[in-house]
């Protein structure tokens, strides 16, 4: 008899996907290309499903079931596990760091991404909405019980595993890793292309990834570039894509400094592939995503060696340390300089990048499902 593996879908079956989103879709997907035999899955999403997304998924071993609730925590404490229950589930794996507290209908399985909520306070990041906040606190208050309620934890690295059984204070053998993977979609834009659709100067520039969070150190970032460019008076520019409010970074841009908002993704896959190097100066990552996908895009990187990020790079990267200014600025003028390390690099990071496949993950996943049911066959 076939088992029943239920996922909390939402954010995969949605048409724009960011983090979260984009590790569901390409986790079921993966499911659909390795049709696990003896399983049946079946995919709970709301009503932000894109209907294109969402058929396409339609066919065995699937099944896609769109449940009504009226917000979000209904859909997470009511909606969710009475529909696994009535489905007649065996196990449920929630993806987004939340899962049923109020009863348990089936095991349990849950992807706790990082615990960057317990840490806010710690890199500043405090000025949050009014939304946000309700948000953390319903968040924050139940994420220890669902951990202890959890059958098995999944989280996406090594630091992430003992940063979340620090936090929540449940065993480190609960807890397994699944490493994500790069994805790199197609692009064909030309160099000028490029620079012409953003409208820039068409020069060297080195690429990063910002957000108004502190934790990503954003303007750390923009002050030591100003210095690099100062000390070397080199012309290269500095591209910083995805911040949510360019205008809170504007009085530290500068020249040769342009920031954007979200890009699409053929966009930032040029970005990354016509950049010098690309630089990532987070202080705090539950896995650090966007320095293997500049790896697979065959770019020279240069990264925090701290959490996460030092552990994804291995040793196909140039590492800082993200609280020091003078430490950034003298990386960047290593990698400004040398372009036979930016070679070694491009190459070591190709290789690195390959060491992580959605199949990978797929597989792990599966064998955590096993561990929880007995061996699925």
């Amino acid at each position: 008899m076939a088992r029943i593996i239920a996922l909390d879908a939402r954010y995969g079956l949605r048409r724009k996907r960011r983090g979260i989103g984009n590790y569901i879709y390409h986790l079921i997907d993966e499911f659909r290309r390795q049709r696990p035999p003896g399983v049946e899955f079946i995919l709970y999403g709301d009503g932000t499903a894109d209907p294109e997304v969402a058929t396409a998924f339609e066919e065995p071993p699937f099944r896609v079931r769109l449940l009504p609730a009226p917000n979000l925590a209904w859909w997470e404490q009511v909606a969710l596990p009475l529909a696994a229950r009535r489905d007649g589930v065996d196990l449920l794996h929630c993806t987004s760091n939340i899962a049923p507290v109020l009863f348990k209908p089936c095991r349990l399985v849950t992807t706790i991404h990082d615990v960057i909520e317990f840490r806010r306070r710690e890199f500043g990041d405090t000025r949050l909405s009014f939304r946000h906040r309700l948000s953390r606190v319903y968040r924050m208050g139940i994420l220890p019980q669902v951990a202890r309620m959890s059958d098995l934890v999944i989280t996406v690295s090594e630091y992430s595993r003992q940063d979340i059984a620090e936090v929540l204070r449940i065993p480190p053998e609960k807890i397994r890793v699944t490493y994500e993977a790069p994805t790199v979609v197609e692009q064909h834009l030309s160099r000028a292309e490029l620079f012409s659709r953003l409208g820039i100067s068409e020069r060297d520039y080195i690429f990063a990834l910002g957000a108004v969070d502190r934790r990503k150190n954003t303007a750390r970032l923009l002050e030591s570039f100003h210095r690099l460019r100062a000390e070397t008076g080199s012309s290269v520019s500095l591209v910083v894509a995805g911040i949510e409010k360019t205008e809170i970074f504007a009085p530290l841009a500068g020249e040769g400094v342009y920031l954007f908002g979200f890009l699409p993704e053929e966009i930032i896959t040029a970005l990354y592939k016509r950049a010098i190097f690309f630089v990532f100066p987070s202080l705090y990552e539950g896995f650090g995503l966007p320095v293997l996908e500049a790896m697979a895009c065959g770019t020279p990187v240069l990264c925090s060696g701290t959490t996460s990020v030092g552990e994804v790079a291995g040793e196909a990267a140039v590492k800082f340390d993200p609280t020091s200014d003078s430490d950034l600025v003298a990386k960047m003028k290593q990698l400004l300089n040398d372009p036979e390390l930016r070679t070694r690099l491009a190459e070591r990071g190709y290789l690195r990048a390959r060491e992580f496949s959605w199949e990978r993950c797929a597989r792990d996943t599966l064998s955590v499902y096993g561990e929880v049911l007995g061996e699925i066959r």
